[in-house]
């Protein structure tokens, strides 16, 4: 490590030594500039920085006036909007700890939260939400007052209220005096935040991070990535996870623009309007663009294929030397011109067209398709992270390490156990688990360390590669130890494949379970002459099961023998959170998904 980055993380705490006094700061600074923009009402509207410093008063003193203590947990139960930002700056003002919940959890999984972080105060968001709230607060113990992002939503009673009438009735209290003490009062040690793991495998734990391990996650992405006031982020993945409410932070920090997606139905629109420089993702979007582009090419004609295939080739040449700052010769500039105006521009364009950095993460990601956005002009990396400790490494503009997670952020110490699990330190990591003293301790080795629970190794070159979840490694009954994550990657790179879930622990060979591209596949049928009368006739189909017996073979042709599907069954509804068999952030529940289908998992070892 540099011997400036600790001279220099510590001079950024003593600027900013909590999240909230960090915001307060941006807005004496930037005032009339905007700094979120949301879309919740039908069309863009603009925050400034002064009407969100505003806001965020307003909302605190309304907070003190109802009585909420330093430290209380107050919850936000809301897709992303700028009021959630709102409303987690202002909890974080009056030295309160911001609790997020899914938007998308169900009521009991809400209630669950309520309870163990013993939330008195909630906001939402649409009615979904409110009426979650209200079934919760009958039999509550905590649970007593409800506040609504949108007017749109149905209240009664007088423990529920709106937004703007809660932020303006905060600047009619006599709060002032209060809200200042407790902001000259903020420490860096205060507990900023609970945010609640999704629980694949038991229930969901709460995160313990205070503004330091925040402040330290700013500090560290600010080295790769120099963003500044002109930048525009698009707010994607959800706040309630500690990947965008970050990287958030990070915007606020650096005074960039903050647009926020509250539908993610609606997100190829939103690219467009937004034309963001940054956002955060996940493989699954640039998977499902990948495979639109692919499959469509299949049936250009012949000279629109070569076109295709030369403009990639001239990328591949050209945005190695653009994003090393290397020299470009003139040739290679007059190739790429032509090749951005006949190809590139129109696969830029889906995103918006101006892409400078669009970080990955939460899956593996395919380093041919990385290449390829690369090749297109759409520069994307993974990252790597945990909600215990936050941003491990990152993929940078100048160094994408292909195939790779990156290297790791200033700060941050990486090492591989002898059973090959990553463990990591850093002024980041988490202070524990809310109320789970036995599940910290089993969290962190002897030394202090984080254990992960991921597979993975620390290249010659300092890049780290992820390899699989070390409980969800797959041991056959021949004693192959085989990743589940790798199978399931290849499936879905296929466009006709939504979700899929290799199965095969304890069992002679591999076999899965795949959700079709049902919009796709339905549209295939047509195209074909298939009838069929629903989607459960459709799946049963043998020309369906044929087509995607040979598009299986395709996508996995890469594989080990030993990691080949060898038998699948095709599923007539996809796997939800409502049903169970997925967490907020869409990672499979194994345990339930094995049980739910046991029957049509054993159809598939007849042999056996």
């Amino acid at each position: 490590m540099s011997a400036n980055y600790e001279r220099e993380y510590q001079e950024y705490l003593k600027k900013n030594p909590h999240i909230a006094v960090m915001i307060r700061n941006r807005v004496r600074k930037y005032g009339d500039k905007t700094a979120m923009k949301d879309k919740t009402t039908g069309s863009w509207v603009s925050t400034s920085w002064k009407e969100f410093g505003y806001r965020i008063d307003g909302a605190a003193k309304a907070l003190l006036e109802r009585g909420v203590k330093e430290h209380e947990m107050v919850g936000i139960f809301s897709p992303n909007t700028a009021n959630w930002s709102i409303a987690d700056a202002a909890i974080l003002s009056i030295r309160g700890v911001s609790v997020p919940v899914y938007a998308t959890n169900s009521v009991k999984e809400a209630e669950y939260i309520v309870n163990d972080a013993e939330i008195r105060i909630m906001f939402i968001f649409d009615q979904r939400q409110y009426d979650a709230c209200r079934e919760i607060l009958k039999n509550s113990k905590y649970l007593r007052t409800i506040i609504a992002f949108d007017r749109k939503v149905n209240i009664s009673g007088p423990e529920s209220l709106y937004f703007d009438a809660f932020i303006e009735s905060g600047h009619k209290t006599d709060k002032d005096a209060e809200l200042n003490r407790r902001l000259s009062s903020a420490k860096g040690d205060d507990l900023a935040t609970l945010i609640y793991t999704s629980g694949t495998t038991g229930e969901p734990k709460g995160v313990m991070l205070t503004h330091t391990n925040l402040l330290t996650m700013l500090f560290a992405t600010g080295y790769p990535m120099a963003i500044g006031e002109n930048d525009v982020s698009f707010c994607f993945l959800p706040l309630s996870h500690v990947f965008e409410r970050a990287w958030t932070y990070f915007m606020f920090d650096r005074g960039a623009e903050n647009h926020y997606c509250h539908d993610t139905k609606q997100i190829m629109e939103f690219l467009k309007e937004v034309r963001p420089h940054y956002m955060t993702s996940v493989p699954r979007v640039w998977e499902k663009i990948y495979g639109t582009i692919t499959e469509g090419l299949k049936s250009a004609p012949p000279a629109k294929q070569k076109l295709f295939g030369w403009a990639l080739n001239v990328g591949s040449q050209y945005y190695p030397l653009y994003h090393h700052k290397k020299n470009i010769p003139l040739g290679l500039k007059i190739k790429h011109a032509v090749a951005k105006k006949l190809v590139l521009s129109k696969i830029q364009n889906v995103v918006g067209g101006r892409c400078m950095f669009f970080h990955v993460g939460g899956a593996p990601f395919n380093p041919e398709i990385n290449r390829f956005f690369y090749n297109a002009g759409l520069n994307m990396g993974l990252g790597y992270g945990m909600t215990e400790i936050f941003v491990v490494c990152v993929c940078t503009p100048e160094d994408i390490g292909f195939g790779t997670s990156g290297k790791p952020v200033p700060l941050m110490k990486v090492r591989v156990s002898d059973e090959g699990e990553l463990q990591m330190t850093s002024p980041a990591q988490m202070a524990g688990y809310w109320k789970k003293e036995e599940a910290t301790r089993a969290m962190f080795t002897p030394d202090g360390w984080i254990k992960s629970g991921d597979v993975g190794e620390i290249t010659p070159e300092g890049y780290i590669k992820i390899t699989d979840r070390i409980k969800e490694l797959i041991i056959t009954a021949g004693g192959k130890n085989i990743s589940p994550l790798l199978i399931e990657t290849s499936l879905k790179d296929d466009i006709y494949i939504d979700q899929a879930v290799a199965i095969g622990d304890a069992r002679k060979y591999i076999s899965a379970l795949i959700v079709p591209s049902f919009e796709l596949l339905m549209q295939y049928a047509a195209d074909k002459g298939i009838a069929f009368k629903d989607k459960e006739d459709l799946v049963r189909n043998p020309e369906i099961i044929k087509f995607y017996e040979e598009r299986i073979n395709g996508a996995t042709k890469d594989l080990g023998q030993v990691e080949k599907i060898k038998s699948f069954t095709l599923l007539a509804n996809e796997l939800t959170q409502e049903s169970g068999e997925l967490t907020p952030t869409s990672k499979l529940r194994r345990k339930i998904i094995n049980q739910k289908y046991t029957n049509v998992i054993n159809s598939m070892y007849i042999e056996e």
